[in-house]
């Protein structure tokens, strides 16, 4: 039998396990499999191999090397390969410690001690020190006698420069704990300063899975929004600057030791980034709940986030109230264990490019995307985006699981809309002529591999036209 490898015209798409995630541009095998071909290829597998369905239409898994997502052209049928390893078959659901609470960062000082620290590297943004919580933080670092220095220089969608520049300081003044105080720029920089630390090299070589192979030093985080959760993931988000592209890091070596999740933190944040947070949350709990990896110690969690930010978003972004800010940093709690566990998808994988390309703040990203490729989605996964639309709030009596499950788009845009954040991409300055170049790097995200279907360029493409 022979398959003909594709260039340029793809058709099929790799699908890795998190093992085999290597360097994910470089390792990337498509291959067309056209009309009888592909499902007698297909068959042949079945009868030669021990294989067990998914419960995700036409997937199939058994013990190989590598996975892949093919579709037969001619007859339009699609079906997903995923050939894992035995290591591959277990499952692990990690998490940092967990201090939780209204003055939860008057710990930060004990835990860093607590960690071995006696010189801290403390990672912050401008914005961080005229709230005021930067002065707060030292105060409690001051308590247990600790040594520190700030590293500041720190941005939305953090550059590689600047971890580069955090290293520097950490090894000048020999720096044992990284301490983050911030939302997800400060701390996917705190992360990439401890890549380099320990891994050396330049951040670049550790885009993609699995390739951060010594352990960070220690890391404490308080988070100041109710959004990235990733005080609590094994993902790091850093800007490749030259290339204008977003890199994803996925490793488990770089999940925080500690956590302080103090919902205090949050009544400092304008309505707007409590807005464009919340949906990256939301974003998170929705993509962890439909991932291809979820399982049932993940999908709890999802779910639960999901009917927290429907019950607390509108509030906490319109009123600030303390109530609805403790729901939403326990919902970005949940989303960011779930996600971290079962990992993302397509809108994620979309998003990350605007954020490389035009500089998008994340949140605002994923929520002008969100609507869009959960419609693309629906058929992958129906029964769990019913169970989306109910967490929602949906009205379900009498309903068949489809009709529930189409209610999803409709209450994602109702709540953005409460929100008054854009809808359309042209509305942040997004090029149609820049589509293709968008596509391409979507495709080719680490977050579409989770997705609950591989979707190729020009399926990409079409939903950024949809939201242009």
């Amino acid at each position: 039998m022979r398959l003909t490898k594709l260039e340029n015209d793809v058709v099929g798409s790799v699908f890795l396990t998190n093992s085999q995630i290597k360097r994910h541009n470089q390792e990337i095998r498509r291959w067309d499999l056209h009309g009888e071909v592909g499902l007698l290829f297909l068959n042949i597998l079945l009868k030669i191999s021990s294989l067990r369905s998914h419960s995700a239409k036409n997937r199939y898994y058994f013990p190989a090397a590598a996975g892949y997502h093919f579709r037969d052209v001619k007859n339009r049928v699609n079906f997903d390969i995923i050939m894992i390893m035995p290591e591959d078959s277990l499952l692990k659901f990690e998490i940092p410690e967990v201090i939780y609470g209204l003055g939860a960062l008057s710990q930060i000082g004990k835990c860093c001690r607590r960690l071995g620290g006696e010189r801290i590297l403390l990672v912050t943004d401008p914005g961080l020190i005229a709230a005021g919580w930067v002065d707060e933080s030292i105060k409690y670092l001051a308590q247990e006698d600790l040594q520190y220095v700030i590293y500041d220089n720190v941005v939305t969608n953090p550059r590689d420069f600047q971890v580069e520049q955090g290293l520097e300081l950490y090894r000048q003044k020999n720096c044992d704990v990284i301490a983050a105080v911030g939302g997800g720029s400060p701390i996917d920089t705190a992360k990439g300063i401890g890549i380099l630390t320990s891994n050396h090299g330049r951040i670049h070589e550790y885009e993609g899975a699995n390739l951060v192979t010594q352990p960070i030093p220690p890391l404490v985080c308080a988070p100041t929004t109710a959004g990235t959760g990733a005080d609590v993931s094994q993902f790091a988000v850093i800007t490749n600057k030259r290339a204008n592209l977003k890199m994803a890091i996925l490793s488990r070596a770089i999940t925080p030791d500690i956590t302080l999740a103090d919902p205090l933190l949050l009544k400092t944040k304008s309505p707007e980034l409590i807005a464009t947070t919340g949906m990256d949350t939301l974003s998170h709990a929705i993509e962890a709940y439909v991932s291809s990896l979820s399982w049932p110690l993940t999908d709890p969690h999802a779910i639960h986030a999901i009917e927290l930010v429907g019950k607390h978003l509108v509030n906490a972004a319109q009123t600030k109230d303390m109530d609805a800010l403790e729901g939403m940093s326990i919902a970005c709690l949940e989303a960011g264990m779930a996600f971290s566990n079962a990992i993302l998808g397509a809108v994620h994988a979309l998003a990350h490019p605007l954020g490389g390309l035009y500089d998008i703040h994340h949140g605002l990203a994923n929520s002008l995307l969100l609507p869009v490729v959960v419609r693309q989605n629906m058929e992958h996964a129906l029964p769990k985006f019913a169970g989306i639309a109910r967490a929602l709030g949906a009205e379900t009596r009498g309903k068949s699981i489809e009709a529930v499950a189409q209610q999803v788009p409709g209450q994602l845009q109702d709540l953005i809309a409460k929100l008054g954040l854009p809808t359309r991409l042209s509305q942040v300055g997004v090029d149609e002529a820049d589509i293709p170049h968008l596509a391409q790097m979507a495709e080719e995200d680490i977050c579409m591999l989770t997705n609950p279907h591989c979707y190729m360029k020009a399926e990409i493409e079409s939903m950024y036209h949809e939201v242009l």
